[in-house]
């Protein structure tokens, strides 16, 4: 895509926050590293929100990246949702041709032109991190109960 509009400075008041994480074992690649991490809201392209990462100093990711949805004005193949550079711009890392409102959850493409990455997720950062502490709850249950059984069977010797 071509053009773009200019992000915000800072965060919206009221902003809503994304975040993206993998579910698969693909962390040591360059483009999943470079699109996990938390969006945030910072205004308005081709009629839906637009999110810039959050900076994660500590893993020294510098690199900005935009999260937008770019409407059919270059032609149907570069409508949807794009993780890029800037909007609009040529750098772009992923795409997803879903027209809805809100970041889709699934179905990103890596490279933009390239097959789905199943393990990509994208959702609302409160929504996912419950996900993540429910998933955390039940692998702990898990490992209580199979300890619990474990104690029970070898007081039962």
């Amino acid at each position: 895509p071509a053009g773009s509009q200019s992000a915000a400075s800072g965060a919206l008041p009221g902003a809503s926050t994304y975040t993206v994480i993998s579910k698969g074992g693909d962390h040591s690649e360059v483009v999943i590293r470079t699109l996990l991490g938390d969006y945030v809201e910072k205004g308005v392209n081709h009629g839906r929100k637009f999110f810039q990462k959050t900076p994660n100093k500590s893993s020294g990711d510098l690199v900005e990246v935009f999260l937008y949805y770019w409407d059919n004005r270059d032609g149907p193949n570069f409508e949807g949702w794009w993780f890029g550079n800037k909007l609009g711009g040529t750098q772009v890392w992923s795409h997803c041709a879903d027209k809805g409102l809100v970041p889709p959850s699934l179905g990103w493409k890596i490279p933009w032109d390239g097959q789905v990455r199943p393990t990509l997720q994208v959702g609302p950062k409160h929504e996912m991190d419950r996900k993540e502490a429910e998933e955390k709850l039940k692998s702990i249950s898990a490992d209580v109960a199979k300890v619990d059984s474990e104690a029970k069977q070898a007081m039962q010797q």
